[in-house]
């Protein structure tokens, strides 16, 4: 698909879900101390600019947000990619992502589900009168904490 990529969620043991995401946001924030040095009246008239210094405690936080579809495929129906996501969530406390394609474009993360939020929509309505199967389409919104389970 255009403008979609893969993305899969997996655990030891357990069974893997393909996301086709529409939008991947890696994010990784540091935490500082900023210190701002107070001024005397002297130096205040003189507009000579606030002296601050920025200490950087060490702390990094790593998340990677996921928006995207699972689909109903030929191999795997769309509510089942659903119920095997959930258990991820649920019942593994690392999970491995992995994106992209070839040696150098491929990137994997270990971490573990904070957030997910699923949307159900319908695709393709149709009864076994019509010789349509029905079709199920789950817009998926997840959130991964990037570290070391301890």
């Amino acid at each position: 698909m255009t403008g979609e990529a893969e993305v899969t969620l997996s655990a030891t043991g357990k069974d893997s879900v393909t996301i086709w995401c529409t939008k991947l946001d890696h994010n990784v924030d540091k935490q500082f101390i900023d210190i701002q040095v107070p001024r005397n009246k002297n130096v205040m008239d003189s507009e000579v600019p606030p002296t601050t210094y920025i200490i950087d405690i060490g702390r990094i936080n790593q998340s990677i947000t996921i928006q995207g579809h699972l689909v109903d495929e030929s191999s795997e129906a769309a509510i089942v990619k659903k119920t095997n996501l959930l258990k991820l969530a649920y019942y593994s406390r690392e999970v491995t992502i992995t994106w992209g394609t070839g040696n150098n474009r491929e990137q994997s993360y270990t971490g573990n589900i904070n957030k997910i939020m699923v949307t159900e929509r319908a695709g393709i309505i149709g009864t076994q009168q019509t010789g349509y199967e029905s079709e199920k389409e789950f817009d998926v919104q997840l959130s991964l904490l990037i570290g070391d389970d301890k």
